[in-house]
């Protein structure tokens, strides 16, 4: 991870079922502990740009925007926003009737990370 204006992050994530699929993203704004914006896509281990392993008309590129505001009792609220990136119409449309999907991917990530921070405690 290159964590600065320019820099990207690639990274794999291993599937249920033992597949793999890889990540890039490219970093566009940092604002230290309230904002992150990069460019996301899916890639090859090697960092090539491909599409969704399971949707083939899955948008090549989204832009991401990560806020993070302090909210009483020194916990933070995090927001995701996800949009398309050059997408064509279909691509659109795809991203577009994924949203629940989408919501379900982000809301098992941060069950996942909050477990994970309990167990540092």
């Amino acid at each position: 991870m290159d964590l600065r204006v320019g820099g990207t992050y690639h990274y794999g994530m291993k599937t249920p079922g033992g597949g793999a699929m890889w990540g890039l993203f490219t970093y566009r704004e940092i604002v230290p502990q309230e904002k992150l914006v990069f460019v996301n896509l899916f890639s090859d281990e090697n960092g090539g740009i491909t599409r969704h392993p399971g949707h083939a008309k899955w948008p090549l590129q989204m832009l991401s925007t990560f806020t993070f505001e302090d909210t009483p009792g020194g916990k933070t609220k995090f927001i995701v926003r996800w949009q398309t990136l050059d997408a064509t119409a279909e691509e659109q449309q795809t991203f577009d009737t994924m949203h629940d999907s989408m919501t379900q991917g982000w809301s098992g990530t941060m069950e996942q990370l909050a477990a994970y921070l309990a167990r540092l405690r």
